[in-house]
């Protein structure tokens, strides 16, 4: 799987109940993607957000919106997963602060 990702940078500052956007790309040459995943606790656990309408031939642009409920270092990690409902062993990581 191919993936790529990127942080909103329109904002150096990110603050408690203020979103932050987060957006991506990813790719599966040979099965298609079935969901992307987010998990915010180093990997522990993952939520997985569908991608309904994704074919074999075609990549998926994603989104997601994460708003901060208190201060401190977080890091984002996402994946993609296949038809088949294998994770990919390629992750983005997005570190950020949030403060106050």
């Amino acid at each position: 799987m191919v993936d790529r990702g990127e942080r909103d940078a329109s904002c150096a500052v990110h603050r408690v109940g203020r979103p932050i956007s987060f957006s991506g790309y990813v790719d599966d040459f040979d099965q298609g993607v079935s969901a992307i995943q987010f998990s915010l606790d180093d990997g522990a656990t993952w939520t997985s957000y569908d991608t309904d309408g994704a074919v074999i031939d075609k990549g998926v642009n994603w989104h997601f919106d994460y708003t901060p409920t208190r201060p401190g270092r977080y890091v984002l990690k996402a994946r993609a997963v296949d038809k088949r409902g294998v994770a990919s062993v390629l992750v983005s990581r997005f570190a950020f602060e949030v403060l106050p």
